[in-house]
């Protein structure tokens, strides 16, 4: 018979296994859900640990004050307020509801309120006691993560700026996570963990907790500052990260007292070594976000948390509830000691394959960059964590008696002395050779993006014409972040194929096939529905959009019970390739270095003087435009321009000047502009905007440099090499005035055929044709520079790429002064000292000066040698005065 005990906790296990299992089916399913991100996190954060956070740290309370139990009524109450008001808030999430999505906030915070007034009563009821301070952390949890959940909702809403966002973003994970969850972990394995040992507690555990509790709080205190400030001071990000480098170091502070009994490890079982390896992978996530925020740009880092959720839900969080319910749930279910023996090894069932295969798989990925390993490993950890889900579900079902006639022996002897348990080297070495072999599984399926080998390309295969059935196949798919969702759709050999198109992306795409179909230009947030035809062949796909292809925009559609296909699935169309419809060979440009240039093209480099001391402010409007232009003598190409000019227009001002551009685009396609000038978050003023939009983007210039701009819509290096980049010059304090002033800026073309786009399969290789200072490639030959005997000339610098380097030189002269990345290298206070050549990679900038001593004609270069013969040269002529 199950006492009202044994069915209370057998209960509220159920409803965090549910948790568990949905949490499981959303990562699975994660394509097709709305709001996938967001469902996958809090199904497991709210869900998952919200609700064994709520009945562990009542149930711990009642233990450690010692006090009577209240009726289970009201503790049920509070759970199915908590569970009505996740599922309310994962509805209005879905729904796109701020109202059904309030209520759903507001729920959660009554049951927590809730929470903190039954745990508050009983610390004002209860006599003094030890771990006391447990409950004080229980309490502070939850009454930090109030506001944790209110600015949750705040953060759903969309009328924040990015740059506001990523604040309250910040805020709520410090205090969602180190705080509601951080803090109970950490009170909890005071004295959960030696309980798990078996072992004694260590002297002083209880008085470095009380000590060190205030500082745990104020820690996640700071950091939950900090991240409200990241938008506003860059001192924010230092905060938050103080912040979060102090909690995991008073963490340590506190659990420090238990490391003496660690190494006993309960004879290695599943719950000690889930806790631990938990609570390492808990520490360390916390550390390298604190470390992060110190030492990059907090807004890229808290507004991009994706690479951290594995390792600090999975690798953490979810690992140390694993393994204390493995560990309580046998023991709280209970039935006598033989029915506690038979639900704990029910529950470390194999648990070196869970726990090797879980880390080992986190480990992987996050040292792996291979796309299939990321896949792969993921769901490797995954199944280790839903196995040991199964084997929670095992120990809290009933035991029957031919289940205690095989009950193992205690785990301690009369002495309280731990019965050693033999190293299982079997599994252990298996699940290690498991976790290699998925590697190597993954590395061989898809040897490209694992970085061994490209993709091998198909070949074209006849089909043969099958009959129409009549029926109908109707897919849904989306377009996001450069790809199709699906990306392969299996139709039935003469079914007709209907697809319901949907574009997610922040810019416009299409869909065409090799058979000719093309769906036209489909905006952002636009859905459009397609009729493919009857299909009896299988058909490769691809966005038409230059470089698209190449970034990996392609789409299958497979054959199912035809007798032929239109091209192999893992062909040519997959790897990327060329961007041009159609995949046919694309005929090679023709041109003349040598040949007369269309003066037209000519673009003069002279950077005329500042005349002024103070800030000022710049207002320019740069507007995008599509259009054919000579890039070399006999070529012409459509270029991609900013004012129509390649590069374009260049800023010029001082430290502090305020620059705002109004970006108005003219294109066909989306496009955006990136001014490495302004130090802000990119989110809004760098985003893609559509054809016949515009967009505004302030910066101040708060330090001195050649600083480069350009297109930052992918494929960048496309829009890049296309002509969407130019210069901003800002000039350092007290710069000397000098004679002449010239700005070259060195990048390099890769040519499609007459009258076309860049190629970008030529990009993706770097087999450049040309390269060039200003646009043209010898311009310089034709234009020579004029300056005279004696004159100080200064030659700004700057490196567009996007992929070759310069390494700028004057055949003739040396430089007495050279200038690169904000900083001298050689200063004008030099006498004997000199320089041959300024040597930049892309998007690096500076400049040098020199006296040309004797007329005659000097040859600038870029001395990579091969590059000056492709074009980077130009002449400066020298006069006597």
């Amino acid at each position: 018979m199950m006492g009202p005990r044994s069915i209370w906790h057998r209960g509220v296990a159920a409803v965090v296994i549910f948790w568990m299992i949905a949490a499981a089916a959303a990562i699975t399913a994660h394509r097709f859900i709305p709001e996938a991100t967001w469902i996958m996190v809090h199904t497991f954060t709210l869900g998952v640990v919200t609700n064994a956070l709520l009945i562990w740290t009542n149930h711990f309370a009642v233990a450690v004050l010692r006090s009577r139990p209240e009726s289970r009524r009201g503790e049920a109450a509070t759970l199915a307020l908590l569970n009505a008001g996740i599922i309310t808030l994962g509805v209005g999430m879905i729904a796109g509801s701020d109202g059904v999505t309030g209520a759903g906030s507001l729920v959660i915070g009554a049951a927590i309120l809730t929470h903190i007034l039954r745990l508050w009563g009983r610390l004002r009821s209860a006599l003094p006691a030890r771990f006391e301070v447990a409950v004080h952390a229980y309490l502070w949890a939850a009454v930090l993560f109030l506001p944790g959940i209110l600015l949750g909702y705040l953060l759903s809403l969309d009328s924040w700026s990015p740059e506001a966002s990523v604040g309250i973003r910040g805020a709520h994970v410090a205090l969602n996570v180190l705080a509601w969850v951080g803090i109970p972990i950490v009170g909890t394995l005071l004295t959960l963990w030696p309980t798990i040992l078996r072992a004694k507690l260590a002297p002083g555990a209880e008085i470095a907790a009380k000590r060190h509790l205030p500082l745990l709080v104020g820690a996640a205190l700071v950091a939950a500052i900090g991240g409200l400030l990241i938008p506003l001071t860059p001192l924010g990000g230092i905060v938050a990260g103080l912040g979060y480098l102090a909690f995991a170091g008073v963490a340590v502070f506190m659990l420090a007292p238990l490391a003496g009994t660690t190494w006993r490890m309960a004879g290695g079982s599943f719950a000690a070594l889930s806790v631990a390896a938990g609570v390492l992978w808990l520490l360390a996530t916390v550390v390298t976000i604190g470390l992060r925020l110190l030492v990059e740009n907090p807004l890229a880092v808290i507004g991009n948390l994706g690479p951290v959720v594995l390792p600090l839900l999975g690798g953490g969080v979810a690992q140390v509830v694993l393994g204390a319910l493995s560990y309580l749930l046998p023991v709280v279910v209970g039935g006598g000691p033989k029915h506690v023996r038979v639900r704990t090894v029910r529950a470390d069932a194999g648990s070196p394959w869970r726990i090797i295969v879980l880390n080992a798989s986190l480990i992987l990925y996050v040292l792996s960059e291979a796309s299939l390993v990321l896949v792969l490993t993921s769901l490797a950890a995954l199944a280790a964590a839903l196995g040991t889900v199964w084997c929670l579900i095992w120990a809290i079902l009933p035991v029957r008696e031919k289940h205690l006639e095989n009950a193992p022996p205690p785990l301690t002897d009369r002495e309280g002395n731990v019965t050693p348990v033999s190293p299982q080297r079997g599994p252990i070495l298996m699940s290690v050779g498991a976790v290699a072999l998925l590697v190597i599984a993954a590395v061989a399926a898809d040897p490209a993006s694992s970085g061994v080998v490209r993709a091998p390309a198909g070949s074209q295969v006849a089909a043969a014409p099958v009959d129409a059935t009549g029926e109908v196949t109707e897919v849904a798919m989306d377009m996001v972040d450069m790809r199709y969702i699906p990306d392969l759709v299996t139709v039935p050999a003469g079914n007709r194929l209907e697809v319901t198109l949907t574009n997610s992306d922040g810019q416009s795409h299409d869909l065409v096939l090799e058979n000719g179909f093309s769906s036209g230009r489909i905006a952002p947030n636009e859905t459009v529905v397609l009729d493919l035809g009857v299909i009896d062949q299988s058909l490769d796909g691809w966005c038409s959009i230059a470089g698209h292809r190449q970034m990996g925009m392609v789409f299958t559609i497979e054959v199912e019970g035809g007798e032929g296909s239109g091209s192999d699935a893992g062909g040519d169309s997959h790897a990327g390739g060329d961007s041009h419809a159609g995949g046919d060979e694309r005929p090679e440009p023709t041109f003349d270095l040598m040949g007369e240039m269309d003066d037209s093209r000519h673009q003069d480099p002279a950077l005329e003087p500042l005349d002024r001391d103070e800030p000022t402010e710049h207002r320019l409007t740069f507007t995008v435009s599509e259009m054919e232009k000579e890039v070399a003598p006999g070529l012409t190409q459509n270029l991609w321009l900013f004012n129509e000019t390649m590069p374009g227009p260049t800023l010029h001002g001082r430290v502090g000047d305020t620059f705002v551009i109004t970006l108005v685009n003219d294109g066909s396609m989306g496009h955006s502009i990136d001014f490495h000038a302004g130090a802000l978050a990119p989110d809004r003023p760098m985003r893609t905007i559509e054809p016949g939009e515009e967009l505004t983007y302030t910066f101040t210039a708060e330090r001195a440099g050649v600083w480069m701009y350009h297109c930052s819509t992918a494929p960048m290096s496309l829009h890049i090499a296309n002509g969407m980049y130019g210069a901003v010059v800002i000039e350092p304090d007290d710069l000397p005035e000098v004679d002449h002033q010239f700005l070259m800026v060195h990048g390099e073309s890769y040519y499609g055929p007459e009258g076309d786009v860049a190629d970008s399969a030529k990009i993706a290789e770097g087999d450049h044709d040309t390269a060039h200072y200003n646009g043209y490639p010898n311009q310089y030959v034709q234009h020579p520079l004029e300056v005279k005997v004696g004159e100080r000339v200064r030659f700004w610098v700057l490196d567009a790429g996007p992929n070759i380097a310069t390494s700028f030189h004057i055949v003739g002269g040396q430089f007495d002064t050279l200038w690169k990345e904000g900083d001298y290298l050689l200063g004008p206070e030099s006498e004997t000292g000199g320089a041959q050549a300024l040597g930049l990679l892309p998007a690096e900038g500076g400049f040098v000066e020199l006296v040309f001593p004797e007329a005659g004609n000097y040859t600038l270069v870029n001395h990579i040698m091969s590059e000056a013969e492709r074009g980077a040269k130009g002449v400066i002529h020298v006069t006597d005065d």
